[in-house]
């Protein structure tokens, strides 16, 4: 998609007046143009799980029958999220639910454009990290640990373990539990750094101190290299 090609959005708010407001700031804005609006959250994601190509979506979180959290939780491929609310709470159920952004009714112009732009900035994002990796990347991830949100350096970051329903993030003087999964994980980490080696650990491989007998070595502890990923990790290595 373009730059200038306006972003399509859909308004699910069973708020006429949040609606109506909206609709009037997404007409005033050229950059986005407005596909659909439901007052109803199930009549919404029944729309969403049968049409594609949408980028924003104006979820309105306290509505009868599905909320807006069950509903996003529900879409399989989740467009740009901004959450509209009408209590102030949100800020973590937002955060652990990647949205954009939210916003509190009655939804202010002028904070209604930074959502968007928070919305269009996230959105060039996710398409540049779909893209073949270069060897630019960030070198910070935000955690939610313990209800904080906690922001780690990639490069103290050792090895990363599947533990069940969580993982944990071996760092050079420290371990954080976060529960996730190493799919959604791994697509967080820059490729050129960290490497899938087996079906429960990531590695940084800039720490890797030897290699002996199909595994690794780092932080005093040997990890597997799994079958199926040893041509990748051997592929990848400098060696003569």
């Amino acid at each position: 998609m373009k730059k200038d090609t306006p972003l399509r959005s859909i308004i699910i708010d069973d708020d006429e007046l949040s609606r109506m407001i909206l609709e009037r700031h997404i007409k005033a804005t050229p950059s986005l143009e407005l596909v659909q609006t439901f007052s109803s959250s199930v009549e919404g994601l029944a729309w969403l799980l049968k049409n594609d190509g949408i980028d924003l979506l104006f979820l309105d979180v306290e509505m009868p029958e599905m909320t807006g959290m069950e509903l996003l939780k529900t879409l399989p491929h989740k467009p740009q999220t901004i959450l509209i609310t009408s209590h102030k709470d949100f800020a973590l159920q937002a955060f652990e639910l990647q949205v954009a952004d939210y916003l509190l009714k009655p939804v202010d112009f002028t904070r209604f454009t930074q959502a968007v732009l928070n919305a269009s900035k996230k959105l060039d994002t996710s398409r540049t990290n779909a893209a073949p990796a270069t060897n630019g990347h960030s070198e910070e991830l935000f955690v939610k640990v313990d209800n904080k949100i906690v922001k780690l350096n990639l490069n103290n970051v050792s090895f990363i373990e599947a533990r069940g329903d969580y993982v944990v993030i071996n760092t050079d003087n420290k371990k954080h539990i976060v529960y996730t999964t190493m799919s959604a994980i791994d697509q967080k980490l820059p490729q050129d750094m960290f490497l899938r080696i087996h079906r429960s650990f990531i590695i940084n491989l800039k720490k890797i101190e030897l290699i002996e007998d199909d595994s690794v070595f780092m932080q005093d502890k040997y990890i597997p290299i799994g079958g199926s990923y040893q041509s990748k990790f051997y592929g990848r290595l400098n060696k003569l």
